[in-house]
This record gives C-alpha cells, structure tokens and sequence, in this order.
C-alpha cells in the first residue's frame, strides 16, 4: 500500500481519461442502448457528479439492446482478451462482467444485459480494438 500510493493521483487520472474515452466510443456502437458514465451528459447522476467531481475513474456500464439475449452478452465478454472477468475495480487490470437486468432488479429502468467495466492501466487503443473484435460476434 506504501508503495502504491505515491502513484494513485497518476494511476487515477489515466483510468478515468481512458474510461471516459471507451464510454464515448460506446455510445457510437448500434449494439449498446445506454451507456451508464457519471461524466457524460445524459448519465443518471451527472448534474449531481459534475457538482463535486472532476474526475470520474474508470468505471462504468453498457446496457446492450434487448435484441441481444444474455447468452449472446456473456459471450461477448468471454471473447474479450485484455478485459479479464472479474468484480474488483481499480486495479490495473481491466475487467467486466455481465449482468441480466431482468435477475438483478425487479425493476430495472433498462431492458437488457448489462456489462460493468471497470478500465485499467493497458492502452486504450488496445482495449478499443478488444472490444471491437468481441463485438463483432454481435453482428
């Protein structure tokens, strides 16, 4: 933890730039109905986030559109290379993992499955073309 925390602020500020970057590529991708960002306009939350935040990490959700079923969703996320599945956030590594809206929450203000991403340290580029190559199982 010593170690660790002289470089939080650097390892902070690149996760949040490079979150902010796929949310914003996501939001331009036919498969996806909502993307779920405290930092872009539209986003639940972001009057309240854009009142005591600057920065944002790099944790954040997709809704897929509800044509894509759940089992085509955690597909998806098993073709993904650089994104490892897995619920912890903040680390270096960047994870996802899948949620059914419809088993999550009686009731959920979006139909469809759900990926929470949580963006690490590798190069945004790369994750980019990851997610992009998984997608492509999507039509």
């Amino acid at each position: 933890m010593l170690r660790a925390l002289p470089s939080l602020a650097l390892r902070y500020a690149a996760q949040d730039a490079a979150g902010r970057t796929l949310a914003l590529w996501w939001q331009h991708q036919a498969q996806v109905s909502r993307v779920l960002h405290p930092a872009l306009p539209g986003s639940l939350g972001h009057d309240h986030w854009r009142a005591l935040c600057s920065q944002a990490a790099g944790l954040f959700s997709v809704v897929f559109d509800e044509r894509h079923s759940a089992e085509q969703v955690h597909a998806f996320v098993d073709a993904l290379t650089l994104f490892k599945l897995g619920y912890s956030w903040a680390g270096p590594v960047s994870l996802a993992v899948p949620y059914d809206l419809s088993l999550v929450r009686a009731a959920a203000p979006w139909r469809g499955t759900l990926v929470r991403f949580s963006v690490g340290l590798e190069d945004v580029a790369d994750l980019q073309a990851d997610l992009a190559a998984a997608l492509r199982l999507l039509g």
